[in-house]
């Protein structure tokens, strides 16, 4: 068990490089979600190796955090541009009227 855990820390430090070389900010906001997963599965094993279950909840609340902090992130680096669209797709193009909410 003590492996896995060196081996996600390793991982993370693989993924932190990532977010600092990666050449648009999709990749480092891809980074930061994948490193906020790998650390809410250490808090869950520390919690199965502890025997002391509070953990989990703690863990929830760090991926709600994590989720919340993404979507605000891309709320703010495409303010206005919140439509679907897949380039090569019919279909998915969006449609043209904007929902005032």
């Amino acid at each position: 068990m003590l492996l896995f855990l060196v081996g996600l820390l390793v991982l993370i430090l693989l993924v932190l490089l990532r977010a600092i070389i990666g050449p648009t900010v999709i990749d480092r906001l891809i980074s930061i979600n994948v490193i906020t997963s790998m650390g809410c599965a250490i808090i869950i094993l520390m919690a199965f190796l502890k025997e002391d279950f509070g953990f989990i909840d703690i863990a929830v609340v760090f991926m709600l955090c994590g989720f919340a902090s993404v979507l605000w992130i891309l709320k703010v680096l495409t303010p206005g541009d919140w439509q679907l669209r897949v380039p090569g797709l019919k279909g998915f193009e969006g449609n043209n009227e904007e929902e005032d909410a």
